[in-house]
């Protein structure tokens, strides 16, 4: 009897010891944060030498926004448009004189003096009117009802399948080599786009191929998916500080044509 009670008063004893343990195991986790209803951020190393980071944005709770023709040849970080932005990437690739490449649209408006790709050749473009759409053929002239539009070349998934190590020959010093990378992508479902950065040029850190881009967009759930400006170019902005690690050779952030901004709906 006596010894029945005192296993009783040790397991009252022990109970809160047992219980907060039990409660400092940490919960599974995917490796996303959430940073705001809406928006999710990852940072992870795939591969030995890499670094990568992610956005995942519910378009139901999050609003694209590309920076307007006022703001080309200024760095993400300066654009008034990205004030308050919950984050921000670069976008289009463009020319010396800042103009970007391909089907561009700001506020419902055309960018002036675009630049077209080669004849019969259509970039991809991420379109959003009342819902977001990734073409991977765009038309020559914006359809009506598009409040954005962003270029960029070439694709990384295509109908769930990603591009391969040998697509990538056909364009060997911008798809085979490592590079810093910015890529876009869509889900099947159309109301969740994904936003990929990889740093690069940082000694063992060289950055991705397309193919590995590609690939990694594809395990994230993109269907449609395309490379935007990368390099040097390439910026992420969390509440408007940098987080992408900068290549060695650059390390200040690079003036770009353009940038997308979310906000909350």
């Amino acid at each position: 009897m006596r010894a029945a009670f005192l296993r009783l008063c040790l397991t009252w004893l022990l109970l809160p010891l047992l219980l907060a343990g039990c409660a400092s195991v940490p919960a599974p986790t995917d490796g996303w944060q959430a940073l705001a209803p809406g928006l999710r951020y990852r940072a992870w190393s795939p591969w030995p030498g890499s670094e990568v980071q992610a956005l995942q944005v519910d378009l139901a709770q999050v609003r694209p926004v590309l920076s307007p023709p006022t703001e080309a040849g200024q760095t993400v970080e300066a654009m008034a448009s990205g004030q308050g932005a919950l984050a921000s990437v670069n976008a289009s690739f463009f020319d010396r004189d800042f103009r970007p490449r391909g089907l561009t649209v700001s506020a419902g408006q055309p960018w002036p003096e675009l630049l077209q790709p080669a004849p019969a050749v259509a970039d991809p473009v991420l379109a959003c009117a009342l819902r977001c759409v990734i073409l991977l053929q765009a038309p020559v002239t914006p359809e009506p009802g598009w409040q954005l539009a962003v270029s960029g070349t070439p694709w990384l998934v295509r109908d769930g399948e990603p591009r391969t190590a040998e697509d990538d020959t056909l364009c060997a010093y911008l798809c085979a080599r490592t590079h810093p990378r910015t890529a876009v992508g869509l889900d099947a479902s159309g109301r969740t786009l994904l936003l990929l950065l990889a740093a690069g040029r940082r000694g063992d850190v060289a950055g991705l191929t397309l193919s590995q881009t590609a690939q990694l967009l594809r395990d994230l759930g993109a269907w449609q998916a395309f490379n935007l400006d990368g390099g040097g170019s390439s910026t992420l902005l969390v509440s408007g500080s940098s987080r992408l690690p900068r290549p060695f050779n650059e390390p200040a952030l690079r003036r770009v044509a353009n940038a997308l901004h979310f906000f909350p709906r």
